[in-house]
Order: structure tokens, then sequence, then C-alpha cells
């Protein structure tokens, strides 16, 4: 009996093969890709590298992500494969196989497609592994010579994933098939779809929810915002997607059929009537399209700006090379620059520009020109700020100035957007601001910053020290450092730097050492890590955009053949029959398209915030990296085009 079964499920799958080919084409593309990110996952380099744990992070999160969505799209790809086959297997039922005899064979032709799936699946994950290795190292900036080792563990992952997946579909397939009666099998294919079914409701729905969306992302007031609105809004524009196109597809194909002049031209009858006769299949398969589109374009796009914009980010972030920071009130500040620069003289590097100065640190607030320290539960965390206070004497000295204050007098500069007052308060002491500064040149300003530093030039030591009295902060909330800023250069800088930071960790006790060298590396190993899970998910998500668009095509192409061979039959010649293929296709096919390129476009503004909290605060950047999505998009989209469009007419023509 189980030879009976295997070779009937070999029969099938044989016969069937133009139906099967991208559901096993599916599966073994997401075994692929999710051996690749785990296995990649668990090289042991990887755990090694310098700041990696972010990484690592977000390649595990990709890893639970293609696993996801690979469940989905494979439930999604079986269907069209069950509503294809409902009339055989209708057949069998009616021939004399039962349900439960059916089911086994559903059972059997699954189990054969994902077992051989999974199984070339890990053998040519293993294979292209090393070639998407050897890309993250480039990515990485690594040394390509390391070694991509087969992991057993990303293997397990994989089958026990994939297995699920499979018992799932079984489990769909089964239920599907113990519903269904034999005369629904035998027509279930080529069943039309209702359209008058809450088309207004839906369009109202759909066009809310976007609308609520595009508000959301263009009303962000600063960069932490985003955080907290990126699943409602992702859920909305989702939401809203389908219910539009649901709705939208029933408006246009309605507005078509009443005009006359248009309807009654006999191509634009033909294709017009096949739409609307499928209108919920294409409406759940534009929407569909819409959603991967966008997820496509958004996920490259933002992961592109922020590898791309690394030398701005760090740019920003350094507006010297080296900043060295120690707490005043436990060593001894005035040993710092005579000890940096021993170490300059052993490594013969040159300090090309330099600074220090003085600045108390507070973790504060900063409201309608009012500052106060923070206090978690009462203040609002997007009001929150550092405040650094630092005198005049420092200020003129940094900058070659020589500027006078009042005692009641402040110089303020903020590090986003502009404070905008003429006097600053802190608690009951009052300071007139005889100057904003627009520029500092120890810290960079954007207003699209995602952190704000406030600097207040006081004119002597003795304001500053009334200011701590009257805020009067705990312990834990504000520092007297002593800074050090400079830029150096020199053939051993890297190894200067490297020693530099070593020695003044065992010298000095609460330093802080930043350096744009050393925050590079760590920068490229996190954001060229998020390219190539980006990549690897757009790859993934373009795999199943493609395979949904295919087998969208030759499902409908196998149910329009017999209504070809009827108009054939009564004069339609094969020229008039291509002209409505490629009319019917093309009515509905750019919809998505269109859909997607205004969802990235209302979304770059909330990308921009989001970048933001990344310290990409260069748009132009966003802007270039976006143009560049989409033109590449667009040329994808459209040769998808035009190869499903002549699959569809091979079909219908046959």
């Amino acid at each position: 009996m189980t030879k009976f079964y295997f070779e009937l499920t070999i029969s099938n799958i044989k016969k069937n093969k133009s139906i099967y080919f991208p559901f096993f084409l599916t599966n073994l593309l997401s075994v692929v890709i999710f051996f690749i990110m785990a296995s990649i996952q668990s090289q042991e380099i990887i755990e090694n590298l310098p700041g990696s744990y972010v990484f690592i992070q977000f390649l595990e999160a990709g890893v639970i992500m293609t696993g996801i969505f690979s469940g989905v799209f494979l439930l999604y790809t079986n269907k069209f494969l069950i509503k294809q086959r409902k009339k055989e297997l209708g057949l069998y039922n009616i021939f004399g196989l039962e349900k439960k005899h059916i089911a086994k064979l559903l059972c059997y032709e699954i189990i054969l497609i994902s077992s051989v799936g999974i199984g070339i699946g890990i053998l040519l994950g293993a294979c292209l592994g090393k070639i998407f290795f050897l890309i993250l190292l480039k990515l990485l900036r690594l040394n390509s010579n390391l070694t991509f080792h087969f992991s057993i563990q990303a293997m397990i992952q994989t089958i026990f994933c994939f297995v699920i997946i499979g018992i799932i579909i079984v489990i769909y397939n089964i239920f599907s098939v113990a519903k269904s009666k034999p005369v629904e099998l035998l027509y279930a294919a080529n069943k039309g779809d209702n359209y008058r079914s809450f088309t207004k409701i839906k369009a109202i729905l759909g066009g809310g929810s976007l609308v609520i969306a595009y508000t959301l992302m263009l009303t962000i007031q600063s960069p932490i915002e985003i955080i907290g609105r990126i699943i409602p809004i992702s859920i909305l524009i989702l939401f809203g997607t389908i219910l539009f196109f649901s709705s939208c597809s029933v408006v246009i194909l309605k507005r078509l059929k009443q005009n006359e002049k248009y309807y009654y031209n006999p191509k634009n009858f033909v294709s017009v009537s096949s739409l609307i006769y499928r209108l919920k299949q294409n409406a759940r398969g534009l929407s569909n399209i819409c959603i991967l589109s966008t997820v496509v374009m958004v996920i490259t796009t933002t992961t592109l700006s922020l590898y791309v914009g690394q030398k701005e980010m760090l740019a920003f972030s350094f507006p010297m090379e080296t900043k060295i920071s120690i707490d005043a009130s436990k060593n001894d500040i005035n040993t710092l620059n005579q000890f940096i620069y021993q170490i300059v003289d052993q490594y013969d590097i040159t300090i090309n520009k330099e600074t220090s100065f003085n600045t108390l640190r507070l973790s504060g607030v900063y409201k309608d020109g009012k500052c106060s320290i923070y206090q978690p539960g009462i203040d609002n965390p997007s009001d929150t700020c550092g405040i650094y206070l630092m005198t005049l004497e420092d200020y003129n000295r940094m900058e070659g100035k020589k500027i006078l204050l009042e005692n009641s007098e402040i110089l303020a500069f903020s590090s986003s957007h502009d404070l905008g007052k003429e006097y600053i308060k802190f608690g009951t002491l009052k300071y007139n601001v005889k100057d904003e500064l627009d520029s500092l040149s120890i810290q960079n300003k954007s207003i699209l910053s995602s952190e704000t530093h406030c600097y207040f030039i006081c004119s002597t030591q003795d304001e500053i020290d009334k200011i701590l009295a009257e805020l009067n902060p705990s312990e834990n909330k504000f520092r007297w450092d002593y800074n050090v800023m400079f830029d150096s250069s020199g053939e051993k800088e890297k190894l200067f730097i490297s020693t530099l930071q070593n020695q003044l960790n065992d010298k000095y006790a609460d330093i802080n050492f930043e350096n744009v060298l050393l925050q590079g590396e760590t920068d490229s190993y996190t954001y060229g890590g998020f390219l190539f899970v980006g990549l690897l998910l757009s790859l993934l998500f373009i795999i199943f955009l493609t395979l949904i668009i295919y087998y969208k095509q030759i499902t409908e192409g196998y149910n329009d053949r017999y209504n070809f061979e009827v108009m054939q039959k009564i004069g339609l010649d094969q020229k008039e029959a291509k002209d409505i293929i490629y009319k019917e296709i093309s009515t509905m096919f750019f919809l998505p398209l269109f859909g997607s390129v205004l969802h990235l476009i209302v979304s770059i503004y909330a990308i921009a915030m989001l970048l933001a909290t990344f310290g990409l605060s260069n748009i132009i950047v966003l802007l270039i990296c976006a143009s560049i999505i989409v033109i590449l998009f667009v040329i994808i989209y459209i040769v998808t085009y035009f190869s499903t469009a002549k699959i569809y007419y091979k079909i219908v023509m046959k």
C-alpha cells in the first residue's frame, strides 16, 4: 500500500510540475537563506568581533523572521497549489478514494517535497554560505582568508524549523480537503468572486488606516518618537493596504465597466471581465505584492543608508578624532596632558588640533526655558538632555574669542533644535541668554540629532557652583569632567591610539575614551552586519514576490485557458489574444508598484528619524540610497512583468 501511495505521489508531482515547481523552489530557497543566516550566526569569528552583540542580535532576529515569513509564504503558495488541484482531488473522491486516502496522499507529497527541499537546501546553503560569508567579510572589512565552517547547530535549527512548517501545511491540506464536498472540489478552481461585499466600508477603513499611518509618520517631532510608533504604523499600513486594494480594485474595474467606450472595445471587454471574475483573488495578490515590495524597499534603503553613511555618522559624532574625559573629583587633572604627550612622543605622532576644558555634566531635563534634574517616572523621557556648564574662560580659549559676560548672562548652545529663549532658568536662578551660538568646536549640531546636548557658558566658576547648589542633584546625576580633545596623525596612529587607551584606563579612574578609528571599526561590524542581513531578507522577499507573481499568473492562466479556447473557436486570432492578455495583466499589475513607491516616499521622513537614532542626520545620503533602490526595484519589477506575461500567454495559448 505504501508503494502505491509513493508511486502515485511521484506521478502526481510529475504531472503537476508547473504548479509544484514554485512551491518546491520557495521551500528550497527559504531553507538556503535560513541555513546561511543560522550558520553565519554560529561562526566563531562573528562571536569574537568587538561590539558584535548588536549584529548577533540582528542576525538572530533575521533567522527568526526568515523562519516565520518562510512559513507564511509556503502556506500562501500551498493555497494556490491546493486550489489548482481540487478538481483532481475531487475526481479521486468520485472514483472511490476516501478523504482519508486523499489526505494520506497529500501527506506523502508534502513530506517528499519538503524532505528533498530541506536536504538540497542545506547542501546548497553550505556551498553558497562560503560565498555569502566572503561578502560579509568584505562588508565588515575583515580578512577574506577566514574560513567558513559547516554548522551542525544551524543544520538542526533548519531541519526543525521546516519540519514544523511542513507539519502545519499537512494539517492545513487535510482540513481543506476534509471540509470540502466532491462537487466543490471539482469546481473550486473555476469559482468566481463576488465583489459586492462591503466595498464602501473597506474603502473607508483602508483609506482611513493609511491616512492615520501617514499622519503618524509625518508628525514625528523627535527621533525617539519613531521607536514607539514603528509597530502601530506597520500594522496600519498592512491593514490599510489590504482593505484599500480590495475596494480600490472594485472601484477601478466598475469605473472601467461603466465607461462604455472603453469597456466595449473587444480587448478591454475580455480583460476587464476576467479581472472582475477573479476580483478577490486579484485583490489579495495585488495587496501582497504591494506589501512585499514596500518591505523590500524599506529594508534595503534603511540598511544601505546606515552602511553608506558611516563616515557622516563618525564626522558628526567626532568634531575631533579623540575625546578623553576624566572625573576631575577623582583624578589629578594636571598630569593628563603631560601623560598624553609622553605617549605622543613615544610613537612619533603629530597633534594637529587640540583643546581642553572643564565641564559640569548634569543628567537633566530641558523644557520651555527651564533646566532641572531628571526624575524617572515624573519627567517625560523625550525632554531629557545632557546639560553641560562651562566657564567663559574655557570657552574663549577654546574658540579663540574675547567675549564678555555679566554674572546674570550666559551663552547657550543646543546640539539639535535651537532653544530660542531670551532667558534660561535653573530652579529659581534666572540667566539672560546674551547669545545662542550657531556652532561649537567640541559639539556638532543637527536638527535630526536623536540626543540633545545643551551647553551653557557662565561668566565664572562661582556661577556654575551656584547653579549646582540650586539644582542640588544626587551624586549619580552630576559629574565634574576634565576633557581633552585632539586630532592626530602619524604612521603608527592606530597603535598609538590603542596604547593610549590601555594606559589611560590603567592610570586614571572613571575615564571615558572615544576615538574615531576605534568607533569606525565597531561601526563597520555593526552596519556591515545590518546591510548583510538586510540584503538577505530582501533577497528572500524578492524571491517570495517573484513566486507570488509567477503563481498568480500560472493559476490565472490555467483558469483562463478554456475561455481563450472558446474565443479562438469563434474567431479570436493569436494577435488579438496576445493584446488582450497583455492588456489584462497591465491593467492592475503596476498598481502595487505605485502603492509601494508611495509608501516609501511618505515613510522617508520616518526613516530619516529612525536613522537619526543611530547618529545619521545627513538626509542626502538617505535620499540617494532610496532613489537607487527604487530604480533597481522598478527594473526588477518590470522584468518580472514581461517574464510572467509570457508564461501566462504560453499557458492560455497552448
